[in-house]
């Protein structure tokens, strides 16, 4: 299968540089091909990754957790003074923002209290507890708390805004003012950055077909592309010997999501026949890129809450066993909502066949990114596919499986209510240990935790310089250059 999937990828290739030449650009420039375009250029509103990961280039992050998932900051300095109490101070030598004056104090303590109190966004339910924010001087503040909190700092995540523009109201979306290494120069088409420090130029083009993005990068249109490639057209970009590529291990981890009010997906039964009927093994080896790992919960096996879960579940002849003691009604149809990146419909196609091999016919439903993600906020679904990015905090297991965080507020899009896993959940966030927690999700089959692709790379010769995340960010293009 996969030499003939070769074959024709190499046919398509040929038959494309036989068409003509590449269009003319600017010879400086680096073409960085992505296959989603940023839908939200304000991060205090941001949902999507490839808005997460633009963010990351154009503001500054208050508190990022490092390669050990510890907090950090390039910001302030910090010290948990109580349970309740945390003092903050500011380094020196602070970036500034693109619009000129330099990051300080009031500028962060400007963002946090416009983030606590704005209920439309992402970070209302991670700053909750925040009782109150005292400053003490011109490079020294306080945060108080209502109750204790282990993660707290980690719940900082977020990216500062001018205090300035903040009380103008300013437009971020459609115009981002940050303190990032890059500054955004055009958002209506493509989305144009120059890199401050050297005045380098990134053009991000979206390109959502992964054979095309391949074919411009071998053909000289774009200089590198990242992820979101199905195995076949790595095997073609690493054949290529004009083309460099590099992989790395990754932490962000695809899963399938239920709806648990579904008449079929409310019996654990019956999401475990499901969980036994995917064969995560033979997706994993023959379609996704190498350095990809198998999962069984959210945290990478890295992460310091990880649970040692080393099952392999794939069983088929227990899934249909399983299903004939259920008395539910045949034949069992179910419905895969996905997006319309081919590479993902394929996956989508792949484990519609293994189902398929244990009495459940799936309909698969490719959305544009828009459609695809309302209707996972909003709950309209009976299966989804989805990729967990950047997940560094064992939080994330409240926000998506308490029965205090359920939609529209809350991420429990599935509305997973269980009293057993609220006890659990509450032990957890006080005493800072999650076994209980991870092993209850893994049992009770909260989700499907599919694996951790790996990363993966390609550039043109003359690029260098460029460097993998563990968690598939852009951050390699702050070093990357073009010779």
């Amino acid at each position: 299968m996969l030499n003939l999937l070769q074959k024709m990828s190499l046919h398509f290739l040929l038959v494309f540089l036989l068409l003509g030449c590449a269009e003319n650009f600017d010879d400086d420039e680096i073409r960085f091909g992505i296959a989603q375009k940023p839908q939200q250029l304000d991060p205090r509103f941001q949902s999507d990754a490839a808005s997460k990961k633009l963010s990351y280039l154009i503001y500054t992050s208050f508190i990022y957790l490092d390669d050990e998932f510890l907090p950090r900051s390039n910001v302030v300095t910090f010290k948990k003074k109580n349970n309740l109490q945390y003092a903050f101070q500011l380094k020196k030598d602070l970036p500034s923002f693109s619009g000129g004056s330099t990051l300080n104090i009031n500028d962060i303590i400007a963002t946090i209290s416009n983030l606590k109190d704005l209920s439309t966004s992402p970070y209302y339910q991670q700053l909750k507890n925040i009782k109150s924010i005292e400053k003490v001087s011109d490079n020294i503040f306080q945060i108080h708390l209502f109750k204790n909190e282990p993660n707290f700092l980690s719940q900082l995540n977020f990216f500062i805004l001018p205090e300035k523009l903040l009380n103008e109201n300013h437009n971020f979306s459609v115009n981002p003012v940050g303190s990032g290494i890059f500054k955004m120069i055009e958002s209506s088409t493509n989305i144009k950055l120059v890199r401050r420090k050297d005045d380098q130029r990134i053009n991000l083009i979206e390109i959502k077909d992964p054979t095309v993005r391949v074919l411009k990068l071998i053909n000289g249109e774009i200089d590198l592309i990242q992820n979101d490639l199905p195995f076949e057209m790595i095997k073609v970009i690493q054949d290529n010997k004009n083309l460099n590529a590099i992989s790395s291990f990754g932490s962000n981890v695809s899963y399938v999501g239920f709806n648990f009010k579904d008449k079929y997906l409310k019996n654990i039964q019956f999401r475990r026949a499901l969980s036994l009927a995917i064969n995560q093994r033979e997706i994993l080896e023959f379609f996704l890129p190498e350095k990809s790992r198998l999962s069984q919960q959210i945290l990478p096996p890295e992460h310091w809450a990880s649970v040692d879960i080393t099952d392999d579940n794939y069983d088929p002849n227990e899934a249909r066993k399983l299903i004939s003691q259920m008395d539910i009604k045949k034949p069992i149809k179910l419905v895969l909502k996905t997006s319309t990146d081919p590479f993902r419909v394929k996956i989508a196609t792949i484990i519609q066949k293994q189902l398929k091999d244990v009495g459940i016919d799936l309909e698969i439903k490719s959305l544009d990114w828009g459609t695809f993600f309302r209707d996972i906020q909003s709950g309209n679904f009976q299966l989804y596919t989805l990729t967990w990015v950047g997940i560094t905090n064992p939080d994330i297991y409240f926000k998506i499986f308490s029965s205090t965080q359920l939609p529209p507020a809350g991420l429990n899009r599935g509305q997973y209510i269980n009293k057993r896993m609220d006890q659990h959940l509450s032990e957890a966030i006080e005493k800072n240990v999650w076994n209980k927690v991870i092993l209850k999700a893994y049992r009770d089959k909260g989700l499907i935790p599919l694996w951790y692709e790996g990363g993966f790379a390609a550039f043109r010769k003359n690029i260098s310089d460029y460097k993998l995340s563990f968690d598939g960010s852009w951050n390699g293009l702050d070093g990357i250059k073009k010779n």
